[in-house]
């Protein structure tokens, strides 16, 4: 499954984040974006359960990192 992860950061604290999250290889992408997010991260995971483990283990454990809103994708067949 595909997720999307939006993170709001401290102001200055951007490249510590980037620092901290390129090592999660579950993540394929990393975009700084302008305005209310610093980040949209794009996520590979197995299950809902894999997902929340990255998120509350990983993500919203890197530094300057105060809060994420996750977006799964909702694939049409």
């Amino acid at each position: 499954m595909r997720a999307y992860v939006l993170t709001q950061v401290r102001t200055g604290m951007e490249q510590e984040e980037l620092d901290a999250l390129q090592h999660i290889a579950s993540l394929e992408e990393i975009d700084f974006l302008f305005g209310e997010y610093a980040c949209i991260l794009t996520v590979q995971a197995t299950d809902t359960a894999t997902l929340a483990r990255l998120i509350t283990e990983r993500i919203r454990k890197a530094p300057g990192v105060v809060q994420t809103t996750t977006l799964l994708e909702a694939p049409f067949a």
